[in-house]
């Protein structure tokens, strides 16, 4: 479940068919180098416009008397040097008009040294310049280069690559926002991210972000936007600009589509809460585009040094993972042993960072062909789980998931287990002891008749028993393992339910019956949006004495509704859910019993009309306080939930702390109604919406396109549930004049850009930020693309486009000045 790319590029930054090699310098001097536009001169067509002109007076229709940061109309420049070339360029009388300013922090020319040694002076100074002007704001752009110090040894020789520890660049936008919250109030997360190493683009050499978007800048955003929220807390965080290619087509919004939906994140849950509460994971996924089904976990509510995995298999069609969660504030050292049929052994290391999870792809550690057990050992606590996607036998495909076993026992109870048409059913032994063991299975039946069967186990090894073969076909049955040395037992059941929904899933049994069980996740929605469930309660009595059990349902919230049911001795029995609450309910239950029983919770399903599976899951004997999940992951075709029920008489509040591959955290809290179960959408609890307070857009293209990139993002933010999540364009630029292209890229180009055409639009379309590219031009001829952007030249005259930029500022709200200058 990893992705890696074999992709080589020339670190080289520019515009189409452009190249400009990167340079040491200020930070300044990094912002020609990153602020660079791209275009596509032959994607226009014949001065069609793509949207209306849009009147000066009519744009910006709206009340200006918001009282946020989000609620303000900005229109701000950017300069490649306040105080060298804009004070020296642009008359004193006409600087009043630059109310807002862009400029860029290059993390390198600041802590380039070594973690926590700043040299603050140029940046301070272009601050000060800025502050002199006296504008309402000012924009930092923090972006690369990566110190080398930093810098990642996969991607050492690219400077624009995330950095080895997410932390560190955290740190840094902690250090930035923390000298300047009195001066500053917008800040941005990197230039360009969309411009990665898998954007078109890269085939040129163009790279703005050596890595890949959709992947790592989570990672990125998330603790650049803790860090500079931490010191600064009224600030306003952007997202840099996600666009990854320039052909008006959705393919150029590939990184706004997965991250606002919150994908391809691989992350472990913490979840805790004033009260004792529930937790499970259920997730339903089309694994790589072939295999589909669901699984579903119980939390656990402990992290351990040593946990167990029973089932586990690595034969043609199937692909087993181990999932690592270290919760812990320190480093851990992992070994798993991995144990087989006969005894033998073998053994993998790995190290698990502080707060975050590590996956294991076991058909690359131990090979093909192998049924497998393993024991994990940490150096600190840690939590396990393990995942395996399949198609069994070539004809019923799915995927289940599996919880380490803290300890060994000597007695297991399977209360789920069927050998009707279309099920096959498994019972995996592992034996980690240097002995042998000898092992008794006693199956039960509806009704009270039973079944013993024998197996003997080598030292360290693993054995499966295939429950049709010992029982015969058409049965309901549970299984009490009981061994002469502590064993683990684990059910694989591999199916295709009512001949039409195949999958498979997996339990390990519990080690003791209970008079107390809670099931958090269930439902029996049939609808055509959601889809098809049928969901089932099996309990099974081991003991000698009718069981009577009490069923309270509890629904979203706090609805509850009550049953009964009578279980004989030595049996197992199974509750239609559906039938119970009827169609259309989330639902968590809680049983009690006058006797000990055992109690699983089989699902099976079509979710959303379109992944057609099933899962199982063990109840809980016990709420818990503290509950946590290694597995979990939004990359494409998954989608994940969580499950909390509150069996209790009084409302609380749960608090889920993420924990991600790249060591970054993030917490969500969820208030949950009395004796009520709630579900959370982990996909959309991630969205790259939920860690910023506007994303950004840089819409290079024709001007009369500007628009069509600004609201097809607005309609990607709006379809995955953030309408009103703000969108800026916090950099977008028009040449007046090119080397290669003089009548196209003309001064009334420029003018009609910035004026009613470009700008115009954007107002028009709802944007309320806009900062343009930039200030004055360079020395003619000493462009590294041959084209001129400034609304002034040179020479201090000012463009016809400046023109434009003023009117608009007789628009807009003055929202004050910040002070003159810093202490």
């Amino acid at each position: 479940m990893d992705k890696r790319k074999g992709v080589s590029v020339f670190m080289a930054i520019g515009r189409k068919n452009k190249t400009w090699k990167t340079a040491a310098g200020v930070a300044v001097g990094l912002a020609v180098l990153l602020a660079a536009s791209l275009f596509s001169p032959g994607s226009y067509i014949g001065g069609k416009r793509g949207v209306p002109g849009v009147g000066l007076q009519g744009a910006l229709a709206g009340d200006f008397s918001g009282g946020g940061l989000g609620d303000n109309y900005v229109l701000g420049l950017f300069s490649r040097s306040i105080g060298g070339i804009l004070k020296v360029k642009i008359p004193s009388s006409e600087r009043v008009n630059v109310r807002n300013v862009r400029l860029f922090v290059d993390w390198s020319a600041v802590e380039g040294k070594s973690k926590g040694s700043y040299s603050w002076y140029a940046l301070d100074t272009e601050i000060n310049n800025t502050l002199s002007l006296g504008v309402n704001s000012i924009l930092l752009t923090i972006s690369g280069r990566v110190p080398n110090w930093a810098r990642n040894p996969a991607n050492r020789k690219y400077s624009l690559a995330p950095p080895r520890n997410m932390k560190d660049w955290g740190d840094f936008c902690r250090a930035v926002a923390a000298r300047y919250r009195n001066y500053v109030d917008y800040y941005q997360i990197w230039q360009e991210p969309g411009w990665d190493l898998d954007a078109p683009p890269a085939a040129g050499g163009t790279v703005y972000y050596a890595d890949y978007c959709d992947y790592s800048y989570m990672g990125m955003m998330r603790s650049g936007y803790q860090g500079i929220k931490s010191a600064d807390p009224t600030s306003y965080v952007f997202t840099g600009s996600l666009i990854n290619g320039l052909t008006r087509t959705q393919g150029d919004l590939k990184n706004y589509e997965i991250l606002l939906a919150g994908g391809n994140q691989d992350v472990s849950m913490k979840i805790t809460s004033g009260s004792d509460i529930v937790a499970e994971r259920p997730m339903y996924f089309n694994y790589g585009g072939k295999w589909t089904g669901g699984n579903v976990e119980l939390g656990v509510k402990q992290p351990g040094k040593t946990w167990y995995l029973a089932e586990g298999a690595t034969h043609p069609g199937f692909e087993e993972w181990i999932c690592i969660q270290n919760p812990q504030s320190s480093n851990a050292g992992v070994t798993i042993t991995y144990m087989f049929p006969g005894g033998a052994t073998q053994d993998q290391q790995v190290t698990v960072k502080a707060k975050s999870r590590y996956t294991v792809n076991v058909n690359a550690a131990v090979g093909p062909d192998k049924n497998v057990s393993a024991r994990v050992k940490s150096t600190m606590p840690v939590v396990v789980e393990r995942p395996m996607y399949f198609n069994y036998y070539g004809k019923w495909a799915g995927g289940s998931i599996g919880a380490g076993v803290p300890a060994l026992s000597k007695k297991w109870y399977l209360a789920e287990g069927a050998t009707q048409p279309g099920f096959e059913e498994w019972i995996s032994l592992m034996n980690p002891n240097a002995v042998g063991s000898e092992v008794k299975i006693t199956y039960m039946f509806p009704g009270g008749a039973t079944q013993v069967q024998h197996v003997a186990m080598p030292p360290t090894s693993r054995e499966t028993v295939k429950v049709n073969d010992i029982v015969g076909p058409n049965k309901d049955v549970s299984a009490m393992v009981e061994s002469t040395q502590p064993i683990i037992a684990e059910r694989p059941m591999y199916f295709l339910y009512g001949n039409a929904w195949p999958g498979g899933h997996t339990q390990f049994g519990a080690v003791a019956p209970a008079t107390s069980w809670f099931l958090a996740e269930g439902t029996t929605r049939n609808n055509a949006s959601d889809g098809s469930y049928e969901e089932w309660i099996s309990v099974m009595n081991p003991g000698g004495t009718t069981a009577k059990v009490d069923l309270t349902y509890m629904f979203p919230g706090g609805a509850t509704q009550v049953a009964h049911k009578n279980v004989a001795p030595h049996s197992r029995e199974t509750i239609n859910v559906n039938s119970a609450v009827g169609p259309d309910k989330d639902v968590s239950v809680r049983l009690n019993s006058s006797k000990p029983i055992v109690v699983e919770r089989p699902m099976y399903y079509n979710y959303a009309n379109r992944i057609p599976g099933g899962d199982v899951e063990l109840g809980c004997t016990q709420a818990g306080r503290t509950w946590y999940f290694a597995e979990g992951t939004t990359r494409e075709g998954f989608e994940e939930w969580l499950t909390l029920q509150n069996p209790l008489s009084a409302p609380t509040t749960a608090t889920i702390e993420y924990m991600f591959a790249d060591g970054t955290t993030q917490k969500q809290d969820v208030g949950l109604p009395a004796n009520s179960r709630t579900t959370v959408g982990i996909n959309r609890s991630l969205s790259i919406a939920t860690i910023c307070d506007a994303l950004a857009v840089h819409p290079y293209d024709y001007p009369e396109n500007w628009t069509w990139y600004y609201q097809s993002v607005k309609n990607v933010i709006a379809k995955n549930g953030y309408a009103g999540k703000e969108l800026a364009v916090t950099e977008i630029g028009w040449p007046h004049y090119s080397d290669e292209h003089p009548v196209e890229y003309s001064p009334e180009k420029q003018r009609r850009a910035i004026g009613e055409v470009g700008v115009g639009g954007l107002w028009g379309a709802g944007c309320r930020k806009i900062w343009i590219f930039e200030d004055v031009d360079p020395p003619p001829k000493t462009s590294w693309d041959n084209v001129y952007d400034g609304l002034y030249d040179n020479n201090g005259n000012p463009m016809p486009a400046w023109n434009e930029y003023k009117k608009w500022q007789s628009q807009l709200p003055n929202y004050g000045n910040k002070p003159s200058h810093m202490p």
